[in-house]
């Protein structure tokens, strides 16, 4: 039985041509042009292949087309991509963009999630941090369509910041609610960061001063540049105040009548203001500093005072952030064993205290700690500079 023709063939001009019917291809009519009788007979018959394994839609695409398609594949598995198909492509595609939704760069999205921060109330501190970590994000992939961002870019771009754990952790968490905001925005369909590897973060107990390198810390600071860094360094380490509390303290909020210092919901972290209870010890260090005979503006701070400050208390290679908060905690529960009073001293959780800031320290450290005193022979006043704004 001779072999039913799916195509005709026909002398056209100097060549030939063959033709597919609609009823062959399914949808429109193919026209293929050769130089010879042979080589249109031979593309008719490799397009009648191609449709009987892969379908009509197949006869559709240009050589051109097919040529990139194989070329999308391997750049694919090239990048270790597996398994590697167009369709795969396709629909990771799909799933990362809506046709539907708003397209913003990365730049832009930043600038309305730190908007929408500030005006839900975020403390200026919280609006910071965010700041510091996305703005770094947001340099590498700012003029990025937020949705184009990919889990895999995130991952290679943490790893590229050569960051310790504990530090990778954070930049997940923001990022994480950073892409949340997007979510919400309608500016990407799904919540990239989420998808990025979590760290574990072995626990370490916090460092902590002994009494004897808080003494050390303390005349260092009284004794460099007429002691200008003394209140910070004592109020961090006997208050237990966050370093950007003291910071953003004003003497106006420092009571040594009533032995309190007053942290509003601007300096602190988490706008819940509260006050704390000025030990006996630290009275005698801030008595020994005034400022032309008054205390006014904020508790200064210097990055380089407070550099050579610690070196020359030689505590500097132990010196860790909150090291003062955490080593006022501590020592205060050893020496009173009362974790209610340590939290509203703190300004935290007793969940908070005791998993990151409660070091086992004696009870007799614990007293030794809160002894601490100026010596008696240091009988003339500090002369406080005036306090730097922020």
């Amino acid at each position: 039985m001779a072999k039913p023709k799916y195509y005709t063939l026909r002398k056209r001009g100097s060549g030939w041509q063959a033709n597919l019917s609609r009823r062959v291809t399914g949808s429109k009519r193919i026209q293929i042009n050769r130089s010879t009788k042979a080589e249109a007979e031979a593309e008719a018959e490799r397009r009648l292949q191609t449709l009987t394994a892969y379908g009509a839609d197949f006869l559709n695409f240009k050589p051109e087309e097919l040529r990139a398609f194989g070329e999308a594949c391997r750049e694919l598995t090239e990048k270790g991509f597996k398994p590697t198909t167009i369709t795969d492509a396709v629909r990771y595609f799909t799933k990362h963009n809506d046709p539907k939704a708003q397209k913003r760069t990365v730049e832009e999205v930043l600038e309305e999630f730190l908007e929408s921060k500030k005006n839900a109330g975020l403390a200026d501190l919280s609006i910071r941090d965010y700041r510091q970590k996305l703005t770094r994000f947001s340099g590498k992939f700012g003029k990025r369509y937020m949705h184009s961002v990919t889990p895999f870019d995130m991952e290679r771009w943490l790893d590229s910041i050569h960051a310790t754990n504990t530090t990778r952790k954070d930049y997940r968490r923001h990022l994480s609610i950073f892409c949340g905001f997007a979510v919400k925005r309608k500016y990407t369909k799904e919540n990239t960061a989420a998808a990025i590897s979590k760290v574990k973060i072995k626990r370490t107990l916090p460092s902590v001063l002994t009494p004897q390198e808080v003494r050390s810390l303390l005349f260092a600071a009284k004794n460099y540049q007429l002691g200008a860094m003394l209140p910070y360094f004592a109020i961090g380490c006997f208050c237990g105040l966050r370093p950007w509390e003291i910071r953003r303290t004003s003497w106006s909020n420092v009571d040594l009548e009533r032995k309190e210092i007053y942290v509003s919901p601007e300096a602190c972290k988490t706008s819940q203001d509260r006050y704390v209870t000025i030990p006996d010890n630290l009275m005698a260090w801030l008595e020994k500093c005034t400022s032309g005979g008054t205390r006014k503006g904020l508790i200064h701070f210097s990055r380089k005072e407070f550099v050579a400050v610690r070196k020359k208390a030689n505590v500097a290679d132990k010196w860790e952030s909150d090291i003062m908060r955490h080593s006022a905690a501590s020592h205060l529960y050893a020496w009173t064993q009362n974790a209610t009073l340590v939290t509203s001293q703190m300004g935290h959780s007793l969940g908070v205290f005791m998993k990151h800031y409660k070091r086992a320290v004696t009870k007799t450290d614990g007293e030794l700690y809160f002894q601490v005193m100026p010596t008696d022979k240091e009988t003339n006043t500090l002369n406080l500079r005036k306090a730097s704004s922020l």
